[in-house]
């Protein structure tokens, strides 16, 4: 899933290790990504980007030093290797940036103000279903139920109160999990990209695990 993040990508030695400082020493010699000028053009308009979105540092004359590393530049690191190259499409189609970011590097919803209440129970699932599928989706980001869920003034969760994790939530199982298989054909579920984590990408981890929650995007 996903697609990816602009930047003169670049493959560090030994893979990305998951550490914020994991740039250090990194090996310039290999490239993930096919880093010609049209390429790199192709991957900053699926994201609607500038180069500098990634290529942060500069060098004495100014111009972007695209050699430097950057949290960005691990990241798409990290969706390279760790989401393009091991899911498809589940007509088989392969992922690109754009499939995802569709010329927006932060694509996922977080804007509550127009969202509607809504609850699980509506689809028909029972009290147990909803609660064993609740629980598989917690696990997967290792997080508590609130991390989701407000709670009301009785001091009780209030599932169907939209939330910014919620719609995040919902976009990823209707245009992730539900679309997208592995390379070898099995399913996709939270797991696949949350390994026990809500936030995992570099530079989530370059944050203090302080970034918008999003898991697997922008």
């Amino acid at each position: 899933m996903q697609a990816i993040v602009l930047g003169l990508v670049i493959v560090l030695v030994g893979g990305w290790n998951g550490r914020a400082d994991a740039h250090e020493g990194h090996d310039d010699s290999k490239h993930v990504l096919n880093v010609e000028q049209d390429n790199m053009k192709k991957i900053a308009k699926s994201l609607g980007v500038q180069c500098t979105h990634c290529h942060i540092e500069k060098r004495a004359n100014g111009k972007p030093d695209f050699e430097a590393p950057s949290h960005f530049k691990h990241t798409a690191i990290h969706m390279k290797l760790d989401l393009v190259d091991k899911l498809k499409m589940k007509d088989g189609s392969e992922l690109i940036c754009a499939t995802c970011h569709n010329g927006a590097h932060q694509f996922l919803p977080r804007d509550v103000s127009k969202a509607e209440p809504s609850a699980l129970v509506a689809s028909g699932m029972s009290r147990r279903e909803i609660i064993q599928k609740m629980q598989i989706f917690r696990k997967a980001l290792d997080v508590k139920c609130d991390f989701c869920h407000v709670r009301g003034e009785d001091g009780r969760l209030d599932p169907a109160q939209p939330t910014k994790h919620k719609l995040m939530a919902k976009y990823m199982i209707d245009n992730f999990t539900s679309k997208l298989v592995t390379k070898d054909g099995k399913e996709v579920t939270c797991g696949t990209c949350h390994p026990g984590k809500a936030e995992f990408l570099p530079r989530h981890m370059a944050e203090g695990g302080e970034g918008e929650g999003e898991g697997g995007a922008e």
